[in-house]
């Protein structure tokens, strides 16, 4: 299956004196960019005393600069008719636009002074920290995504990558100025920023934009992390929770960013919960009417990974939600999968690539998390073709290496006590 001329170009990349890392893709058919500037510091990188500063941080980029005031950043945005976000993750923290191409360097300027120069100022730290704390405590009362932690502090027990990336509510607490400066001045260094861009962008043009306002940025040490853990842990939680639902998280070892049978566990994925068609869709919600959200997951990091399944039910028909995901996990491990699954599942992926690349905020993501990935640049035919390579032993073999490398977890939120309902360990 060959594709369109956009599949087989590479990102254009350079790195700048400033160890400033810039990659774009250019979409002839498009007239808008997207932007973003991502830092490679993410919650993974904190000890126990700095749980939620990256996150801390993030939010105060966005509370003005020696030369504009939070309102000022807003009210540019709005008069350019762009947008503006921001995230943290585990591994990394972004800032992010899209923009007309002629007010490009007017958002790279905006965005890297917001990056390169933020004031925290002792009042917006005081105020932003009262913000955090609400996010923290909304989640909290999230059922669906506080099971997601629970498993994580599970699997990872102490490790970092096990840590809340909105922050723990007594570090946002108590964090003064000048430790928060400290590790803003630690992190937010050349060697770990990562500049992205996709759409109507000349690459030599955003270097030059980039370079005048980067040239006295110290290049600072890149990130290190050698500490991954190859075997998660495995246990059992269930928190009691007030809720009309059990909310249900099962996970086990997952592949490394980059892994080269990520093409096979994307398939395995995809059947399992990925799609309306997957085995847990159909027999769990369609067939038996146990639940509205059920689905499965993975997550790659650099060193280590997971696989998951949600699901939201009953809580009267919480053991047998979870008895019925052993029993498809072993149908796949007794049996694996069969040809017209496998088949269905490479056409979805494939089709769910081709569309996302249609949206050039996904590509400049695209280029950006590779790049931070440490993985290879690959075009778009490339993907398609190891999809379409994957077969039976693939599968085989990244289901041994997963679901059953490592025993499963099991966390559970909901209005249940602890020890009522678990895991036969079968799989």
């Amino acid at each position: 299956m060959r594709l369109t001329d956009m599949s087989d170009r590479l990102p254009s990349k350079t790195v700048l004196d400033s160890g400033v890392r810039v990659l774009s893709e250019f979409i002839p058919e498009v007239r808008s960019v997207s932007l973003g500037i991502w830092i490679d510091a993410g919650s993974r990188d904190e000890d126990d005393r700095e749980v939620g500063l990256t996150h801390l941080i993030e939010h105060l980029l966005f509370k003005g600069t020696p030369g504009m005031k939070a309102k000022d950043i807003a009210e540019a945005f709005d008069h350019i008719g762009a947008d503006l976000n921001a995230a943290t993750g585990k591994e990394h923290t972004s800032i992010y636009s899209r923009v007309l191409e002629e007010y490009l360097p007017r958002a790279v300027e905006i965005t890297l002074d917001m990056v390169l120069d933020p004031l925290l100022d002792p009042n917006d730290i005081d105020s932003e920290r009262q913000v955090v704390l609400e996010e923290i405590a909304m989640h909290l009362d999230s059922p669906d995504e506080l099971v997601h932690d629970y498993l994580a502090q599970i699997m990872w027990g102490e490790h970092p990558v096990g840590h809340m990336v909105l922050g723990d509510t007594k570090v946002v607490k108590g964090v003064e100025r000048g430790t928060l400066v400290d590790f803003y001045r630690d992190r937010y260094v050349g060697s770990r920023i990562l500049v992205a861009a996709a759409g109507a962008v000349e690459h030599e043009k955003l270097c030059e934009m980039i370079r005048v306002r980067t040239d006295s940025l110290p290049i600072g040490a890149p990130v290190t992390r050698d500490d991954s853990l190859e075997k998660p842990l495995a246990g059992s939680s269930v928190i009691y929770k007030d809720t009309e639902q059990a909310n249900i998280c099962i996970g086990s070892r997952g592949l490394r960013r980059g892994h080269p049978d990520r093409f096979a566990l994307a398939v395995l994925d995809n059947v399992l919960g990925g799609s309306m068609s997957s085995r847990l869709f159909q027999k769990i919600r369609e067939e038996r009417g146990l639940a509205y959200s059920i689905y499965s997951y993975t997550g790659m990091m650099l060193g280590m990974g997971m696989v998951g399944i949600y699901c939201g039910t009953n809580p009267s028909q919480a053991q047998k939600v979870i008895e019925l995901i052993e029993e498809i996990l072993l149908g796949v491990k007794e049996k694996g999968l069969k040809t017209e699954e496998l088949e269905r599942a490479k056409n979805h992926i494939k089709g769910a690539l081709l569309i996302s690349m249609e949206d050039s905020g996904n590509r400049m993501n695209r280029l950006a998390k590779t790049e931070l990935a440490e993985s290879e640049h690959l075009t778009i035919d490339d993907i398609v073709d190891r999809v379409e390579s994957v077969d039976s032993p693939d599968i085989d073999r990244v289901f041994g290496d997963t679901w059953c490398g490592a025993g499963a977890s099991l966390a559970v939120v909901g209005p249940l006590e602890e020890g009522s309902v678990g895991l036969s360990g079968r799989i």
